[in-house]
């Protein structure tokens, strides 16, 4: 069993991750969920996963870096840090 990978496949796995989220359908089922009962928000704009999804276009070269403040920047962590009657999430 070889426990290594080589540097190359493992680029070409942060690009595969970055075309398909892991979790992407689920964020995509929520989502379509939500304009069921009447939000008129694009996708995209509720969960960041879904950009890359619904917007190929914006998506950027990877720079050997990971950002995993995404989800900061995103209007569901808006939402979430908005609403009322509930934990503050610790951040």
């Amino acid at each position: 069993m070889v426990c290594e990978m080589p540097y190359e496949e493992l680029l070409g796995w942060f690009d595969y991750f970055d075309r398909r989220p892991v979790e992407w359908r689920a964020d995509d089922r929520a989502a379509k969920l939500l304009q069921a009962q009447g939000v008129k928000e694009k996708p995209h704009r509720l969960f960041a996963s879904l950009d890359a999804i619904y917007n190929p276009k914006t998506k950027k070269e990877y720079d050997g870096t990971l950002n995993v403040d995404n989800f900061k920047n995103s209007l569901m962590f808006q939402k979430i840090m908005s609403a009322s009657g509930g934990d503050q999430i610790p951040l």
